[in-house]
Order: C-alpha cells, then structure tokens, then sequence
C-alpha cells in the first residue's frame, strides 16, 4: 500500500485539509501513545494514499518538497504506525532529541549515506521511499527481507552520532539560506542580480556566517545583517570605510539589538557613502 507522512508543523490545519481532500481519511497520529501526546496535532501523521487521488494531486504540488514524505509498505498498517512510531526520537550521547525524520530533507540526509545493513533496520516494515525525483533505481528502498519491526519505547533505540547530527542540519541551513535569499531579492534586488544559483548560496551562506561572528543567529537578526551586507559589501564590518560600523559593534554595555538598530541608523545618516 502507499501512504503519506505528513508534518503537522508545517502543514496549517492539515486535519482539516485531510478532511477536504478525503471522504473517510485513517490518520495515524504518530505522537499518540507516546511522551508527546500533548503535541500530536502538529506532529508526524500517517495516511493510506490512492496515488491517483486528490490528496496526491496536493501533496505533489504543496507538500513534497518540504513537509512530507511518500512510503510504500506491504505490512498491516498497525505494524508500520508502530515502526514509524520508534522512530520518533533519537539518541545523541545519551541527550533524547526529537528525529523530523519525515521532512523530505531530512530523510534522504539521514538515510542516504547508511550502509544497506543500517538502512534496513530503520525502514522495517517500509518497503519503499519515494522523493522528488527519484527514479526506480535511486529511490531509497529495503534490499533485505523485514526483521522484527521496532516499537516505540521511551528510551529511543535509534541513535546518532553529533557528525550525523550536524550533516542532517544541512536542510535546516538551506532552508534558511532560500528564505533569506528571497528576502534579499525582494528588498535588495540589485545586490544579486549577476550572481547564479551557486554564487547566491555562496552570499547566503557568508552573510549566515558573517552575521553568527558577530553574535547573530536568529532569523530577524540574520535578515537585517544581510541588509547591511547588501547595501555595504561582501567585506562588511572590515574595510576602512566601515570604521563608524566596527566602532558602534565594540560598543560597550549595549544589547545586540540595540548595536543592530546603531548600525542601521548608521546606514540611513543622510552622509553616509556606500562601498558597495
């Protein structure tokens, strides 16, 4: 049979969307039964799918880049919510953290670079992994007929290495890098506008670092630093012209919100040049 997992967080409403899109949807609620119960509706769901269906129409065009993965299996469907069910969260030396194992990203980050031996053991009763352009032959797939499948426990018998941990964080970074290039664009668009695919992840990727050297992370903080990389150059805070910028970081006694709001005040004063 062929389901879908779908992440309730990232789908808005996706119960109800469900109940648009299906007229007697099984949804399995893969945080029920488990520590995080009180986090099921915006958690991993498992659904039967007809491939021909509406709600495949919908996950093809909204759903599969991003928020969702397509699996096929010829276990009884109690079996495979079980399996799916371990697999919830993880190891990292001894610390338990939840696996979004369900984002398409994720999923191949994770699985892709196992030995078939490992790979096995964790799709269980999943016969088959379906994401955006696979063929038969790349597709991520069981070679191995089904041991036991796994069930749930409170302590996770999936575990991680921190290297694994940190190669399937990439998808979080690309995300974030794509959302911040669109940003860019849409405020600064002369600031990439001869710059192809890989030159502009290049950018994004230097502002992230850029802006973490000085202290800023989040994504507010990261989008206004990218502004000042726009509208100063890929070399901000280090050439000569930007001593007035270095001074105002080297403040003492100021939050780094209010050494933002400095700079930016900075960029706006009526006798400022830019280098870029």
């Amino acid at each position: 049979m062929n389901y879908l997992l779908l992440d309730g967080a990232q789908i808005e409403g996706l119960s109800g969307r469900l109940y648009n899109l299906e007229a007697t949807p099984s949804i399995n609620l893969l945080y029920q039964q488990t520590v995080y119960a009180d986090l099921a509706d915006v958690g991993p769901l498992l659904i039967a799918l007809n491939p021909g269906s509406e709600l495949a129409q919908v996950f093809a065009q909204e759903w599969q880049a991003s928020a969702g993965i397509w699996l096929e299996s010829d276990a009884d469907e109690a079996v495979l919510v079980e399996h799916l069910r371990s697999l919830i969260h993880a190891q990292v030396e001894g610390v338990t953290v939840l696996l979004r194992y369900y984002d398409p990203r994720i999923t191949r980050l994770w699985l892709g670079p196992l030995t078939t031996t490992e790979r096995d053991a964790l799709l269980g009763p999943v016969k088959r992994i379906r994401l955006a352009g696979d063929t038969p032959e790349t597709c991520l797939q069981r070679q191995s007929p089904v041991a036991e499948p796994a069930r749930y426990a409170y302590t996770p018998w999936v575990k991680l290495s921190r290297e694994q941990l940190a190669h399937m964080s990439q998808a979080k970074r690309d995300d974030f890098d794509q959302c911040l290039l669109a940003h860019v664009q849409r405020f600064y668009p002369d600031c990439l506008q001869h710059f192809d695919d890989a030159a502009q992840r290049q950018w994004a990727a230097h502002c992230r670092q850029s802006a973490a050297g000085h202290g800023y992370s989040s994504a507010a903080e990261v989008s206004r630093w990218a502004g000042l990389l726009a509208e100063l150059g890929h070399d901000f805070p280090a050439t000569p012209a930007h001593a007035a910028y270095r001074a105002l970081l080297a403040q003492p006694g100021v939050l780094p919100s209010q050494r933002l709001d400095n700079l930016m005040a900075e960029l706006q004063r009526p006798d400022t040049e830019s280098p870029a």
